[in-house]
């Protein structure tokens, strides 16, 4: 199938899809998921504000080649798929998720609280907030924006993380220059979720897989892995940065 690609080796299994999330996760079965790992899309409001700023405002991220057309610019899109509310995916990402499974979810500061309500509205328990501590900063009229946070959620029963000394705030350079997506996230950043919330063999879910970051990491760790993606473009890329590992 074109709309497929499967990945195997003699210690894990990757399948990423080139469609809609709430089409596939439909055909997940309920409680079958070790660990959801994602970066969804949401609106976004840059430091930059608008394609031609003002003088007195900085450049920001809504200023960068990354964006398709200027009305996703205005409208606070990053994405040609951006429309997604979190209360449209989060029931189907509860459901297939075993019992005492954690979510990780990456978020900005202006969407967080809306996330934590949706995500408490389909039953996930509220466990952590991380800070993802990042090496360069994004313009900002207010404070420069240095960090981006990971809500963590449970389902259901606490389990504890496989390294219980790991800080709550991780520090991880940022991907600069040439990123195979606009929001790609480093390898190893993924690798501690991964590694704390998930076992050998497990399989791990990420509804919106973008360049296949998060399967690369849980192949890397010998975990199975689950990617969905709807844009074709970053599909095709997610295929040959695991391909070509």
């Amino acid at each position: 199938m074109d709309n497929k690609y499967t990945f195997s080796t003699d210690k894990t299994h990757l399948t990423i899809y080139n469609d809609d999330c709430l089409m596939v996760l439909k055909d997940i079965k309920d409680n079958t998921i070790d660990l959801v790992v994602t970066d969804p899309p949401y609106r976004i409001v840059s430091g930059g504000g608008t394609i031609i700023p003002r003088k007195d405002e900085p450049k920001g991220i809504f200023n960068r080649r990354d964006i398709r057309t200027k009305d996703n610019a205005k409208n606070g899109k990053l994405f040609d798929f951006n429309s997604i509310k979190f209360s449209d995916w989060l029931p189907d990402v509860y459901r297939v998720l075993k019992p005492k499974a954690h979510c990780y979810i990456m978020i900005n500061a202006r969407n967080l609280k809306d996330l934590q309500v949706d995500c408490e509205k389909v039953g996930f328990i509220f466990q952590n907030i991380l800070v993802w501590k990042k090496n360069n900063a994004t313009p900002n009229r207010y404070y420069l924006n240095n960090c981006e946070f990971i809500l963590m959620l449970r389902k259901e029963n606490a389990k504890n993380i496989n390294e219980m000394g790991t800080k709550n705030v991780l520090e991880f350079n940022n991907i600069l220059g040439n990123k195979l997506h606009p929001t790609q996230k480093p390898i190893d950043l993924l690798e501690v979720l991964i590694k704390n919330s998930s076992n050998i063999g497990d399989i791990i879910l990420d509804p919106f897989a973008g360049s296949g970051a998060t399967l690369l990491a849980s192949k890397r760790l010998s975990r199975n892995a689950i990617g969905i993606e709807l844009d074709k473009t970053y599909f095709d890329v997610a295929k040959e940065y695991i391909k070509n590992e």
